[in-house]
């Protein structure tokens, strides 16, 4: 019942995103807003599982949304075909229960995470470089933020921004994944949750690593929040 009236937020519709959106609608999330103005390429199929060779060149907010209806005909999905920006993002972020985060760079990232602050909406984070990926919950029981831990777009590290790095398919679907078994535990109240924690997964190696975050005292986007 918990999971049939939450809203989630589903922001990007490349690697992680295409794995996430499955998985939600499987789980039976009630209502699934998709924002993403890209239409699919060719270069996408690798690693976006939701797309094939017919959906080269039409909107992936189009294409994910009918996988969704096809997948489970309960969940209602809302398109957004455009990509956030600061006339619209507190806006569309704001009519939903949970925001998701499957971008690829850091100026989007860093404005869905200032929206959910001003908003304390909670913010779950993936992000992906090769065979490593990262997943955490920001900005719930006054927790760290993405800025705490990544304060300028300067310092943040290249697996923040798949173009530097390259992407590996299963290293999204990974992360992915990880995301929305963070959104299940959230909406339904069980679990560990990843508050103030940083979970680094690399599938090379076989190994993973839970870090300690916290909340920085002078992180900009807290700070003007407050």
């Amino acid at each position: 019942k918990k999971l049939g009236k939450a809203k989630v937020l589903l922001v990007g519709l490349g690697g992680i995103g295409s794995t996430v959106l499955q998985h939600l609608a499987a789980a039976g999330i009630g209502t699934i807003g998709l924002v993403d103005e890209d239409t699919v390429a060719l270069s996408n199929l690798q690693r976006q599982t939701t797309y094939t060779y017919a959906d080269i060149g039409r909107k992936k907010v189009s294409v994910a949304s009918n996988f969704i209806k096809n997948l489970n005909k309960n969940v209602d999905v809302t398109e957004y075909a455009l990509f956030l920006n600061a006339n619209n993002a507190k806006k569309i972020i704001g009519e939903y229960d949970v925001i998701l985060d499957g971008t690829d760079n850091i100026e989007t990232r860093e404005l869905i995470n200032d929206c959910c602050v001003v908003q304390q909406k909670p913010l779950i984070f993936g992000g992906v470089s090769g065979w490593e990926g990262l997943v955490s919950l920001f900005i719930y029981k006054n927790s760290a933020c993405f800025k705490c831990i990544f304060t300028s777009s300067e310092e943040s590290p290249t697996f923040l921004d798949c173009s530097s790095e390259g992407v590996l398919g299963v290293t999204t679907s990974l992360v992915g994944t990880l995301m929305v078994a963070e959104t299940i535990k959230f909406i339904c109240g069980t679990g560990q949750l990843l508050t103030n924690k940083l979970l680094i997964c690399d599938a090379l190696n076989g190994t993973t690593e839970l870090l300690n975050i916290k909340k920085n005292k002078k992180c900009s986007a807290c700070q003007c929040a407050n």
